[in-house]
Formats: structure tokens, sequence, C-alpha cells
């Protein structure tokens, strides 16, 4: 075991989290550019680069030892979130 108290383990949780919300918003920074190269509404949601980003997240969850079901899941939710932005912001 690498941690013996929680308030370590939750030091090093905090970190990992303030790294993804720097992720999320490099992510969200692409997003928005997407939205604006797209030239209509109807090119936000690419079904076929759906299923192809879940495909690649299913292989390299397995890869990871995680769960491809659960990181599934949190990959189709993070597309939607991605999707629903991408309309707010549409023409910005």
């Amino acid at each position: 075991m690498k941690y013996d108290n929680m308030a370590d383990l939750r030091l090093e949780l905090n970190k990992i989290d303030s790294s993804l919300l720097s992720l999320f918003k490099d992510r969200f920074n692409l997003i928005h550019e997407a939205s604006i190269i797209k030239k209509n509404t109807n090119e936000i949601r690419d079904y076929e680069r759906i299923e192809e980003v879940i495909s690649g997240i299913r292989a390299q969850s397995k890869q990871l030892g995680l769960d491809p079901n659960s990181m599934e899941y949190l990959w189709r939710f993070l597309i939607e979130l991605s999707i629903r932005y991408e309309i707010d912001h549409f023409d910005d």
C-alpha cells in the first residue's frame, strides 16, 4: 500500500483532479475551435467518429487494466457534454 493515511491519499487525489481540470480546459478549447470550423450544426454529432473514439477508449482501458464498460460510460458522457458545449457555442 502506497498511502497509510487518508490525508496524504486525498492530497494526491486533489493533484490528479487539478491535472484533469487543466486537461478538460484544453479539451474544451479544442471543442470550441471545432464549433468554429464546422459549417452547420448538423456536423456537430458525428456518430462514426463517436464510435471510433469509444472503440479506442475501450481498447486503451483494457490495456491499462480499467473496466472498459465504465470508461465507455464516462467517455459517452464526456462526448455528450462536448456536443452540448458545441451547440451552445456554435457561431460564437
